[in-house]
């Protein structure tokens, strides 16, 4: 989508959070693996870079952890202070963020990076206002998703505005690029396992539900739809690399 400009992106997204409000997000449930993954503990303090309409900034709370976000939709926000009250949230640009050098122990970008006018400079933001000693945990789709070979079409749900594929290897490569160091990749497996929630019932439950999550399990790495990537600075890794 050639020309855009923020004021495009932040419409489309306005008009997006508008219409759906939070059916356009996961339920609560899908948020505490992220939390998992960086090993968020207690008294910490976490950035949620489009932080949309807040799940993740509502589970950081339940476990202690300080939580702050910011999203470019002025919708996104009123939604986030409704499902995270106890959070500091804001709208803002994620090539720009509003805060102070060195200010996080964690900072999430969940589906989002990819929708960046400027994935670098976002990227770059994101480490200026972490510690140097933070976890990042960005998650992002796969240009090779097998799904999307099967079906003839490719893109996620919000493909539409602005979106940036890359396959496993380019990710890293851009990670790279700018100072991060990948200490886990990990499939995003929530599509594979929502059949365990709540909502599902029956025969879904009892049998399509397993078949399908192992079915997706088998899945190698980079056929799978999204990747979900920890990473630290790359100095700090190389220091951790030396110690005895």
């Amino acid at each position: 989508m050639p020309n855009l400009s923020a004021g495009d992106v932040k419409t489309w997204y306005n008009q997006h959070y508008a219409a759906k409000g939070l059916q356009t997000m996961r339920p609560a449930a899908a948020y505490p693996v992220f939390l998992d993954l960086l090993g968020a503990s207690p008294g910490s303090r976490l950035l949620d870079v489009s932080c949309g309409a807040g799940s993740l900034l509502a589970a950081a709370h339940a476990r202690g952890v300080e939580s702050v976000g910011v999203d470019l939709s002025d919708e996104a926000v009123r939604l986030a202070k409704r499902v995270a009250p106890s959070a500091e949230v804001a709208v803002g640009v994620g090539e720009a963020l509003a805060f102070r050098t060195g200010t996080f122990d964690y900072v999430t970008c969940l589906g989002s990076l990819e929708h960046f006018l400027d994935m670098g400079q976002g990227l770059e933001e994101m480490k200026r206002v972490a510690k140097p000693d933070a976890r990042f945990c960005i998650m992002v789709p796969n240009q090779d998703f097998i799904g999307w070979k099967v079906l003839g079409h490719q893109g996620t749900a919000q493909q539409d505005i602005n979106e940036n594929l890359f396959p496993l290897s380019a990710w890293r490569r851009l990670f790279e690029q700018h100072g991060l160091s990948v200490v886990r990749a990990t499939p995003d497996r929530w599509h594979a396992v929502r059949w365990r929630s709540a909502g599902a019932r029956g025969v879904k439950r009892l049998l399509i539900g397993p078949l399908f999550e192992l079915a997706w399990r088998l899945i190698p790495l980079r056929w799978q739809y999204q990747f979900v990537f920890v990473l630290q600075r790359r100095d700090q890794a190389s220091r951790a690399s030396r110690t005895p």
